[in-house]
């Protein structure tokens, strides 16, 4: 299937997801996707369009990020907290990124964290940011969240919803700490890269 970003505009992040785009490609039209919302993000609906967007750019960090343990044959992203940007985080489950199979875990605990290849912190978990920081030291685990000032916590990566349109900026000194590689065409695509 071929895409262009005018017929992206039109299309919910759930289609996106039930779509195969490969390569910078799936990334960039992410990033046009998330510049197209109007006022109605304000609304519940928009809103829930908002967190698949957010699973979305997840699924594509696990495709773009140079991930730790690649003799493993999954990626385990785990949840960490209740929010799991309304279910959307789920979607992930079973696809493949890496020529890996993704595994999505919830409620995992602290002590668990470093048998994750990815951890998730929501904004409604914001509080355990700085917890989750200590916990992984700097173990090989990327690091995402939504929540306001992740970067200043520790995060690797952080999803920012602003001015209508879902961006992300990159802790390349946090990336670099953890032995992690971003792909320079990921870097190029950040709002804002922390060197």
């Amino acid at each position: 299937m071929h895409m262009t970003f005018q017929s992206l505009s039109f299309m919910t992040a759930q289609t996106l997801l039930g779509v195969q785009v490969h390569g910078l490609r799936a990334l960039t039209a992410l990033l046009a996707l998330g510049s197209v919302w109007t006022a109605q993000a304000q609304s519940t609906a928009a809103g829930q369009t908002v967190d698949r967007i957010k699973a979305a750019y997840v699924y594509n960090f696990a495709k773009f990020v140079e991930l730790p343990g690649s003799d493993d044959k999954s990626i385990r992203v785990c949840l960490l907290g209740k929010d799991d940007l309304n279910g959307s985080m789920h979607s992930l489950n079973h696809r493949m990124a890496q020529g890996r199979e993704i595994l999505v875990r919830k409620d995992v605990t602290l002590d668990q964290l470093k048998d994750c290849t990815m951890a998730f912190v929501g904004e409604g978990d914001a509080r355990m940011l700085p917890a989750v920081v200590r916990q992984l030291g700097s173990a090989p685990v990327l690091l995402v969240s939504d929540a306001r000032q992740a970067m200043d916590q520790g995060a690797h990566l952080s999803l920012i919803f602003n001015d209508d349109r879902v961006e992300f900026d990159v802790n390349l000194l946090n990336l670099q700490k953890s032995s992690i590689k971003a792909s320079s065409q990921m870097l190029k695509l950040a709002r804002v890269v922390i060197r």
